[in-house]
């Protein structure tokens, strides 16, 4: 179904039973696809993906069309890809970036409001941008802090927990992509979740600038992937223990004794690699989607002892995401070495509806041990 207002084309178009249309319209084109975080007739989607986009159908002289299956509510991003050039969509001005590349987004909603939906009925939190600079990384460092309602008159601690992104993404992203916050104050206004500290800070250990350069010089593929290798090295460790948990606990009125960490996709991997190399500094982690880490995994059998005295370790992926078999084969793992978890698979690939469920399931369980 093509999407008309007033005799002009539009784009996105959310159906009634949830599918999504997208529209384009171009004189010479001779095929264009659609690319995104939608299933769109794939087997997985995600990372490495061996089918990137899909053809859309030609319905006229210039226009051309695709409508998805019906998707769960949520943010999904996507690009069209005409005659083999990436491009957003030109009737949708909402984007972000992503892995260096901008994307469009699209939100679909549910019948009932969902988690991360803003409600103005409920008690609401602050997010805070934090800056400092690190010595170990040589770069100015970001990072959003959620604080929950009543934070700023209460006279104790709260627990903390620190909340990453993935590969392609950045410290604001849990927060206008995954709407952490509206997450946080739905769980906290339904008892589900005690009043938390969330810590989302910037990843990247390689700058913005390095990036853009690395990818000019060698491709977005070839950066992407020194990128996600310098994410799980000894140099996000140092800059994450030494710097930024000081700096957020020097500050902030968090209790270190009741500190969990979580994270998508590199994210995940980051929080494997922390865990096995500071085991005693959490009480829980999350991993959702997770990356690659085989040196983390490789020291798993070597911290044993530490690791399984953890109240919680939680594992998330969706079962049409390509890198599903990362968290099965650390679910594996964590089998053979007899070291109690969770591990949840459920439908989805690696898109961000999946990770708002997988944080909702984690904080509600999170809360129960505090």
């Amino acid at each position: 179904m093509v999407g008309l207002l007033g005799g002009d084309l539009v784009s996105p178009v959310v159906n009634k039973d949830r599918s999504v249309t997208f529209n384009f319209r171009s004189e010479r084109a001779e095929k264009v696809e659609i690319a995104g975080e939608f299933r769109l007739g794939r087997r997985v989607v995600g990372p490495g993906a061996p089918v990137a986009s899909v053809p859309m159908e030609k319905v006229s002289d210039d226009v051309w069309t695709y409508t998805t299956e019906p998707v769960p509510p949520g943010i999904y991003r996507y690009t069209f890809v005409v005659d083999g050039m990436r491009v957003l969509d030109p009737l949708n001005p909402w984007r972000r970036y992503h892995r260096m590349q901008p994307m469009s987004m699209v939100e679909v909603k549910g019948e009932e409001p969902m988690p991360w939906d803003h409600l103005p009925q409920i008690a609401h939190g602050t997010v805070v941008i934090e800056k400092f600079y690190s010595e170990v990384l040589g770069q100015m460092k970001s990072c959003a802090i959620y604080l929950p309602p009543g934070y700023w008159t209460a006279e104790k601690r709260f627990p903390v927990l620190y909340l990453l992104h993935g590969g392609g993404d950045d410290y604001s992203s849990w927060v206008f992509d995954g709407n952490a916050d509206n997450i946080m104050d739905y769980l906290i206004s339904k008892g589900k979740s005690k009043e938390i500290v969330v810590v989302m800070p910037d990843g990247q250990v390689i700058s913005l600038e390095e990036r853009m350069r690395l990818a000019s010089l060698r491709g977005r593929a070839s950066a992407m992937r020194r990128v996600i290798r310098s994410m799980v090295s000894e140099r996000h460790l140092n800059y994450f223990v030494e710097e930024l948990m000081p700096f957020v606990e020097s500050k902030y009125h968090v209790y270190k004794e009741q500190r969990a960490i979580a994270g998508l996709s590199m994210g995940a991997a980051q929080t494997l690699n922390l865990i096995t190399f500071h085991p005693d500094m959490f009480i829980a982690a999350g991993m959702f989607s997770s990356g690659p880490a085989e040196k983390a995994r490789k020291r798993l059998p070597l911290v044993k002892d530490k690791i399984e005295l953890l109240k919680m370790i939680y594992i998330s992926c969706g079962d049409w995401d390509s890198i599903l078999e990362n968290s099965r084969t650390l679910d594996r793992l964590l089998e053979e070495l007899n070291v109690p978890h969770i591990y949840v698979e459920g439908d989805g690939g690696h898109i961000w509806p999946f990770w708002q469920r997988s944080l909702i399931d984690f904080v509600t369980r999170l809360s129960r041990i505090l």
